[in-house]
This record gives structure tokens, sequence and C-alpha cells, in this order.
């Protein structure tokens, strides 16, 4: 058993930390690369500019920090039921509070069942604009309907996966403090911090 009196016994709290590292260091490198494509791209950006850009790669990238902090999330809020206490000692541990991007269930969901949503979402009847893969500012309303099957728009910071829309920066940010407190941990003896 994992978890004994309501607490990860601590000799098995640096697998749980490990694990996390994983998914954090994950996101980390590509949120990276994705910052290092637009800083190459001078203050008045172009279309031209634009057109030159490794949208796929991009996309690549951003789609893992989305996976990585879908998976975080289930760390913290697990789906199962037994697996609460876990849950809530990591939260306390980690000060990941039910405000932090990683809880939108959404984030979570995004990488469930991702077959069947993609199914769901092209039997839909689509009409209109169709972007398979799009990094612009986001396009204006002009009446017909823009589906992106994968997006992410420069001027607003979300990326789009199908029907879901998910800040980057927020989910950036609270990645990063969450990878750094858990390499503190791990450089403290591998056992997560006491909660108060």
């Amino acid at each position: 058993m994992t978890v004994v009196d309501g607490k990860i016994w601590a000799p098995f709290e640096t697998f749980y930390i490990q694990a996390m590292l994983f998914n954090c260091q994950s996101a980390l490198r590509s949120m990276v690369r994705v910052s290092s494509v637009f800083e190459k791209l001078p203050q008045d950006v172009t279309e031209e500019h634009l057109l030159n850009l490794p949208v796929h790669a991009i996309l690549n990238e951003l789609q893992n920090v989305v996976i990585q902090g879908g998976a975080l999330s289930r760390y913290f809020w697990p789906v199962r039921k037994g697996h609460e206490d876990r849950g809530r000692q990591l939260r306390q541990a980690l000060a990941v509070g039910d405000d932090s991007p990683l809880h939108n269930r959404d984030l979570r969901n995004a990488i469930e069942h991702f077959d069947e949503k993609l199914d769901v979402y092209l039997s839909s009847g689509l009409s209109g604009y169709i972007f398979p893969e799009f990094v612009a500012p986001r396009p204006r309303e002009d009446g017909v309907p823009g589906h992106f099957f994968r997006a992410y728009f420069i001027d607003c910071g979300v990326f789009r996966l199908l029907d879901g829309e998910y800040e980057i920066e927020p989910i950036a940010l609270e990645i990063q403090r969450i990878s750094a407190a858990l390499e503190e941990a791990d450089e403290n003896g591998s056992r997560l911090p006491p909660i108060a």
C-alpha cells in the first residue's frame, strides 16, 4: 500500500517526485523550444514571418505542454476513488490549490479518449473554414465558421485543440513552479515538503 494513514509512505515519495518531474521536464523542454522560435521573430511581425514559422513543430510542443499539464493534474485530482488521500497530500505539499490552471477539467480530459473526441468532432458536420494547423493571430469573425484541429493564436496566447482552448502562459508558469518545488524536494532527500 502506498498510502498509510492518509499519507504517502515516506520511502515511496521519491517515486511520485520522479514521476511528476518527468511530466514537468517534458513540458519545460517544449516551452523552451517554442520560446526559442518566437524569440527570433522581429518586433513587427509580418504575414511572411508567420508563413515561415515551423507550425507543425510549434503545435506539437504546445500540445505536449497541455498533455503534460493534464497528466500532472491527475496526480493532484485523481479520477478514481481510493486515491484522494494521495492527491490531497501532493496538493498540500506542493501548494497546488483549486485555483490552479491544472485543475481545469478540460485540460485533464484533453488527452482522455482523444480518438473518440476526434470522431465526434469530425462527425458534427463541419462547414466553413477548416484549418488542420494554424499559428497566427486569432482570425476575426466574418460570419463563416472556422474550425481548428490544432491552432495557436499568438495574439492572446491560446492553444486550441478541437473545441478546447487553453491559455498556455498560466499553465506554463504553474508547471515551472511545481517543477522547481519537485527539484528542491529531489535534492532534499527525495522527500515532499512537509505539510504545514
